[in-house]
Formats: C-alpha cells, sequence, structure tokens
C-alpha cells in the first residue's frame, strides 16, 4: 500500500474500528469489502508506519517490568516490586504495608479465609484497612516481638473492621519446651485458631531474617543464645510463621515442637501465599524463602527487586 494521504487515512479508519469500536477484523472487512487477512496486514502496517502508537501507562507506584521479571525468576503468581524514594527498611515497611493492604482486595473474595503473621510491615498494612473482602482472619503464628508488631494486634485491627471474625492466638511464638508448647495448643482459645489453619485459603506472611538479624521470632526469649548460635550453624537464615529456612531453601526442623504456629505442611497447602517483605537486611532471606517454595507471591520494593533479580 502506498504512503499518501487516502491510504493512510484508511489505514487510521481500519485501526480506530479495531481497537476503539472493538470491531472484529471479519466485520472491518465486510464493511469494506476486503479479506480478514488483508485486515489483519492493515493493521501491521499502521503499526509499523506509526499509524497506531501504544502508550502504555505504569500503574503509579509500581514498577512493571521488574514485577514481572519477579515472576518469572522465581515462578511467582503474583509479584509486585514497589516504587520507594530510599533503600531504607523503615520507608519499605510503610510502601510495602499500603501496597499490600491493595492487594488484598484483588486476591481476596467474600469466601475467603485470611490468614496473617507477624511483623512491622503486616502492621502497616492493616492499619490501611478499613474493610476487608471476607469474613474470617486468621493469626498463623504466636506472639514473637513487642506486641504493637505482633500478629495478635495485626488481628486485632482487622477484627474490629465491619462484619470480620477473628481468630487470635494469645500465646508466645516459641515456648521453652515442647510439653510447655503441646500445653498452650491444648487451651481452648489457643486451639480454636490453629484448627483454623487448614481452612485458610490466603495467607499474607512477613519474613524475618537470621543473617544479618531482622526477626522478631530470633529475638524471642523463649530462645535462648545456644539456641540461636546452633539454628545459625544449621544455617538458617530466614523464617516465615516458625518456619525456619536456609539459603538453599531448607527448612529446618529442629524447633517445630516448640512453636505455635502454622506448620510448614499446612502452610505450602493454602492455595495463595504472598510474602511481603523488602529492604536491605531483608534481601537474603526472601531470596532463601523464594529458593524454599513456600510463597507463591511476593510484594517488595525496587531496590530489593533489583537485588534479588542479580543475585
Amino acid at each position: 500500500m502506498s504512503d499518501g494521504p487516502l491510504s493512510r487515512v484508511q489505514l487510521a479508519h481500519v485501526a480506530r474500528e479495531y481497537y476503539v469500536n472493538r470491531k472484529t477484523r471479519v466485520e472491518i472487512a465486510e464493511a469494506l469489502g476486503l479479506s480478514r487477512f488483508k485486515v489483519g496486514r492493515m493493521l501491521d502496517e499502521a503499526i509499523a508506519r506509526g499509524v497506531i502508537q501504544f502508550q502504555i501507562s505504569n500503574t503509579p507506584g509500581i514498577n512493571a517490568e521488574l514485577s514481572m521479571a519477579l515472576r518469572q525468576r522465581f515462578g511467582l503468581a503474583q509479584g509486585i516490586a514497589v516504587d520507594v524514594t530510599v533503600d531504607t527498611d523503615v520507608e519499605v515497611q510503610a510502601a510495602l504495608g499500603s501496597t499490600a493492604a491493595q492487594l488484598i482486595d484483588e486476591l481476596v473474595g467474600p469466601e475467603d479465609i485470611l490468614g496473617l503473621t507477624s511483623g512491622r510491615t503486616l502492621n502497616a498494612m492493616a492499619r490501611e484497612l478499613n474493610r476487608l473482602p471476607c469474613r474470617s482472619v486468621v493469626q498463623l503464628a504466636g506472639v514473637a516481638g513487642p506486641i504493637q508488631e505482633s500478629g495478635l494486634e495485626v488481628i486485632r485491627r482487622l477484627a474490629s473492621l465491619p462484619n470480620v471474625q477473628g481468630w487470635p492466638i494469645y500465646a508466645s511464638l516459641v515456648m521453652s519446651d515442647a510439653q510447655t508448647a503441646q500445653g498452650v495448643l491444648r487451651q481452648p482459645g489457643v486451639r480454636a485458631a490453629v484448627e483454623m489453619f487448614d481452612e485458610v485459603t490466603v495467607a499474607f506472611c512477613a519474613i524475618g531474617s537470621w543473617a544479618p538479624p531482622n526477626s522478631l521470632m530470633m529475638a524471642n526469649p523463649a530462645l535462648d543464645d545456644l539456641d540461636r548460635q546452633r539454628l545459625l550453624e544449621r544455617g538458617v537464615v530466614a523464617e516465615v510463621a516458625s518456619s525456619l529456612v536456609t539459603d538453599a531453601g531448607a527448612i529446618v526442623h529442629d524447633v517445630d515442637a516448640r512453636c505455635v504456629a502454622i506448620s510448614e505442611e499446612q502452610l505450602r497447602a493454602i492455595p495463595s501465599r504472598v510474602g511481603v517483605a523488602g529492604g536491605p537486611s531483608k534481601t537474603r532471606a526472601i531470596r532463601a524463602v523464594l529458593n524454599s517454595g513456600l510463597l507463591t507471591g511476593l510484594v517488595t520494593d525496587i531496590y530489593t527487586a533489583e537485588r534479588l533479580l542479580a543475585g
């Protein structure tokens, strides 16, 4: 086709009918007395000549290219890289919490049961929410740090929203021994939450770092210095709930019997499991957890995404 004004008008007409008026190639072909294959070639030519120009707008606050790269590199169902201005843990927590709150509306439906662990970032997420699309929210691990940063506080905030029932765990994440943990698990309030673990369909999880240290679980007083040293010697660099993870993604079960939390097996059975974590101190831990396959999705920041993809 020539590049004169008549041909460009025809190309523009075909492009508008197809992209703006949503007509099929067959409908356009019948209206113009052409074959649908000719219409297809005209659309390709319109792109090549610049008659059709595409402008793809990024979602504000999200880096789409890094997000898709995370999904593809780590085999995730959801990958989100949030734009932040400063590569610091404090800046990242607020930004990730806000984005995770928006993601809940996309992933959680009325029939879902939402499970949550503890952490500063998930508390930031909870503060952003004024409604939940589901009616039940379950604490997936006992208290692992200061009460204002615990899963208990997350559940308290969300259970105060309209028409939401919370299933809290009024107990520490780690006990001094397995016998004490079993006694706590038999308590009616704790048992009610634990029995909900198998019903959870969507989980949002914080990631703790053991190397470098940035973990509420690691700081739990029920773990003494000897416990921590032994776990570090076993290669633990991260945790999700009470699942301890090595760089290679292996799960270390040494303190499972002392924990009041969802098990690795139960966590993996949840259809949608989204990690919410970022910042310089968490990068190694996040990579380890991604290697473990514990998560199906990740909300992180652009700097951490770049480090994960470069590693």
